[in-house]
């Protein structure tokens, strides 16, 4: 495969766009929600228990009374790996994955271009770059934004093989797909489909079966020891689910979008493969113009600060007041005897805050609400009309002691439980 001069210099530039239009309001729009904060505390106990070894990360969301399915480990060390390069600030740390979504330009390009011709991989690219699906989902740090930046790896490694057709570089393809699994579990169907392609419709020599399976074994290996030394925990968990599937705790269906972000953009790979021929006779200025119109696009889209965070389930609400909230509980001075609740969405337990408390040392009882004297409560009005949540039922009786202004909607309270002879 031959590399034109202007290819690395055209490909730099997209890499500066893909990460300018990413920066936009950044700050409004990344997400730091109870999921990620939720993988940053396992990031924490990881490093500061010196256990630097785990065989999973954290869990899936469907569940069946207390059983759980747990996704691979890599998805911790990927959270350690960008907290510890931003200091702990998730910020810093979520933007370096964005720096790092955007260096998958260039094995996205070259993949493609093997597989199919470089008019097709400067579409790939653009797509991956400019259309604000994918620009939505490159911007912070989650198991299926991962699954999604690694992606070209896997692409560029078909791409290889199609070029080498060697049993090395079909066992790299095989355990990249592996480690792929570790994210999402609907990477199955990608396997099973690379099954079907190499085996019934290229039928390619029966000795890469023992690779593939070789492979994926390598990439999903943390995953299988772990089955091993606990008595094949996620197949029983996995056929409870089945057996149950009418009482399943689903949260989010199946509708969510990020289902389909690595699914979808391997159709559009499919699909700039089966019409490579018409592809090859599309000209460079209408590529050149498509760009253009997304990247137009994306700017009306991004350069008006949003009033959330992308996926914050509650409006007004972003990052920005997560952070205030923490800072008002640490300018009380308290150190303990307090726990804090956040009524604004379903982060009851304010993941995101004791994130924050966690990683400045704060030695609180973070899953008691019973025992607490003080208690932080983020909400609309302090009747707090309609909660049935036990982090607020539970501290009865009560009385407001402070309160502070968050935005335009929600507020902090501080509550403190009032102590009864009955009590005593």
């Amino acid at each position: 495969m031959k590399i034109n001069k202007k290819e690395p210099v055209l490909l730099i530039i997209l890499l500066l766009v893909f990460i300018a239009i990413r920066s936009i309001n950044y700050i409004y729009h990344v997400n730091w929600s109870p999921d990620q904060a939720s993988c940053g505390i396992d990031a924490l106990n990881l490093i500061r228990s010196k256990k630097f070894i785990t065989l999973i990360g954290p869990q899936i969301s469907a569940n069946f009374q207390g059983h759980f399915i747990f996704q691979g480990p890599l998805i911790t060390y990927l959270f350690l790996f960008f907290l510890l390069l931003g200091g702990w600030n998730p910020i810093p740390a979520s933007y370096l994955f964005v720096i790092f979504a955007s260096l998958m330009i260039f094995p996205l390009y070259f993949g493609v271009k093997k597989l199919i011709n470089s008019k097709a991989a400067w579409i790939a690219v653009i797509i991956y770059s400019l259309v604000p699906y994918y620009i939505n989902y490159s911007r912070f740090l989650w198991n299926s934004t991962f699954q999604f930046s690694l992606l070209p790896i896997l692409i560029f490694l078909i791409g290889l093989y199609q070029q080498k057709k060697s049993s090395m570089s079909f066992l790299l393809l095989s355990i990249w797909a592996g480690i792929l699994l570790q994210f999402h579990y609907q990477f199955v169907i990608v396997i099973f489909g690379l099954f079907v392609y190499y085996f019934l419709i290229k039928k390619i020599r029966l000795l890469n079966l023992f690779f593939y399976i070789l492979g994926v074994s390598i990439g999903f290996s943390p995953l299988i020891i772990f089955e091993l030394k606990h008595q094949f925990y996620h197949t029983k968990t996995l056929l409870l689910i089945i057996k149950n599937w009418q009482a399943v705790d689903r949260p989010g269906g199946v509708t969510t979008p990020h289902y389909y972000l690595t699914l979808s953009f391997l159709v559009i790979i499919i699909l700039l493969s089966v019409f490579k021929k018409r592809i090859k006779n599309i000209s460079c200025r209408s590529i050149i113009f498509s760009a253009l119109m997304l990247l137009f696009y994306s700017f009306y889209l991004y350069i008006p600060i949003p009033r959330q965070a992308f996926w914050a389930p509650a409006s007004p609400w972003n990052y920005l007041a997560e952070k205030k909230i923490y800072d008002i509980i640490r300018s009380t001075g308290l150190k303990k005897d307090f726990n804090v609740a956040n009524l604004a969405y379903y982060d009851t337990k304010a993941y995101v805050i004791k994130y924050f408390m966690k990683r400045d040392g704060y030695e609180i009882n973070y899953e008691d609400y019973y025992k607490n004297k003080y208690l932080f409560v983020i909400n609309e009005d302090p009747q707090f009309t309609g909660h049935t949540s036990y982090e607020i039922t539970t501290f009865q009786p009560r009385k407001i002691i402070n309160q502070w202004k968050i935005n335009e909607k929600f507020n902090l309270y501080l509550l403190e439980r009032v102590f009864t002879n009955e009590s005593l």
